[in-house]
């Protein structure tokens, strides 16, 4: 069916996710959201919260770990959750297959199967097929070499197996970084996996002058003030020990710094991080907040003037892009396309022999901090860019092209 033809009938699509959050802004909620605009959307997936939430996030934002097994229309979306088990971040429903052949759907996306209860859907049969491949580096992250050499042997001989079921039956294959496409090279045979970046949902993360200017007041900044920004949920791998030293480093030759940390629980490295800010006396220019939904977490985009990454990126970074936010992020496999159109990254350099791993993050908040802040027209230009490029509008749009209208 070509798009063409959308007058006569929207090609009908069906998004399966293990856990589907829409609090959590992550990619299948903000295809969800984006895809019903272009197609007749419909969502099948788990009545569980991802554990990746601790307890103590989900309460401070009023959520539930569980959701009712039902069918509803939620944000303009039907929903259908299914009762789940669950071992390890991975679901399961036997009922999946059942429920998509009473659908009748042109086109399946399976968003990662490796949480399982997605890739019961390449059961299902004539029907066309999308796989969408995560990131999947944190898994090794910290492991000495040979450790993790062995648990990426346990992954081929079973999450390696059932990738490479999944790929045979589908149409197309994406990965959502450029490490993703290498790792999992493996298991798509006969099909090529392209990327299909990390993306956010245009109507939950964008620049409003309004905005910036009550949240700034509520946080108590001047108009001149530079606010550097740590979002995210709080984790050793982050490194956010390498911002607070680098804020700590530049506010010497630059008073005007202010920052803003964002994610905190109560856990040990979130604690650690509160004794960072005080030993090094940097407390009265660090605001510490709690995990916040996505309306506060644009707000706090709006009220920055640039996001810092210091390692392992997160969607966060094109939800601060979607703001017209400038950040600075490592160069790698997992970030290098938002290297380009006129988006605002920067790039952390890597450390020189001698100096402290948090040397290239001061010295660029001190080489951008005379560009900042940016005016409201150049705030808005570039959220302009990031939706014309990375939005999950673009994305969803070019990928019905290349699915259903190629077809």
């Amino acid at each position: 069916m070509s798009l063409t033809n959308a007058a006569r009938r929207l090609p009908k699509v069906l998004i399966v996710a293990g856990y589907f959050d829409w609090f959590s802004g992550y990619q299948e909620t903000a295809l969800a959201r984006a895809m019903a605009s272009l197609a007749d959307t419909y969502v099948l997936a788990g009545d569980r919260v991802s554990p990746i939430f601790s307890d103590e996030q989900l309460e401070r934002i009023g959520q539930q770990r569980r959701y009712p097994a039902n069918t509803r229309v939620e944000h303009g979306v039907t929903v259908t959750r299914l009762a789940t088990r669950e071992l390890r971040s991975m679901v399961w429903a036997p009922s999946v297959p059942r429920t998509i052949a009473d659908g009748n759907f042109d086109v399946i996306v399976q968003v990662m199967p490796g949480q399982l209860f997605p890739a019961l859907a390449s059961l299902a049969r004539n029907v066309r097929r999308v796989v969408l491949y995560g990131d999947n580096k944190a898994m090794y992250a910290g492991l000495p070499p040979a450790v993790a050499a062995a648990k990426f042997a346990v992954f081929c001989a079973t999450k390696g197996a059932l990738y490479t079921a999944v790929n045979l039956r589908a149409d197309h294959v994406y990965g959502y970084t450029k490490d993703t496409i290498r790792r999992l090279r493996a298991f798509h045979p006969g099909t090529t996996m392209t990327l299909f970046p990390l993306t956010y949902d245009e109507n939950k993360f964008f620049y409003s002058p309004e905005l910036r200017e009550s949240r700034r007041h509520q946080l108590g900044f001047r108009e001149d003030d530079v606010v550097i920004l740590g979002a995210g949920k709080v984790n050793a791998q982050k490194r956010l020990d390498l911002l607070v030293d680098a804020f700590h480093q530049a506010r010497d030759g630059l008073p005007q710094l202010r920052l803003v940390l964002a994610g905190f629980d109560d856990g040990p490295v979130a604690q650690s991080l509160r004794d960072d800010v005080v030993r090094r006396g940097v407390a009265n220019f660090v605001t510490i907040l709690p995990f916040v939904d996505s309306d506060e977490l644009n707000a706090l985009f709006n009220a920055s003037d640039l996001g810092v990454w210091p390692r392992m990126p997160a969607v966060t970074i094109q939800q601060a892009l979607g703001t017209g936010l400038d950040v600075l992020i490592p160069n790698n496999d997992f970030t290098d396309h938002l290297f380009y159109s006129d988006l605002r990254s920067h790039e952390v350099r890597n450390t020189r022999s001698g100096e402290r791993d948090s040397a290239p993050l001061a010295s660029s908040f001190s080489m951008l901090a005379s560009d900042l802040p940016r005016s409201d027209t150049d705030r808005q230009t570039a959220a302009y860019l990031a939706k014309c490029t990375i939005s999950a509008r673009s994305l969803c749009q070019a990928l019905l092209e290349n699915v259903v209208e190629r077809s």
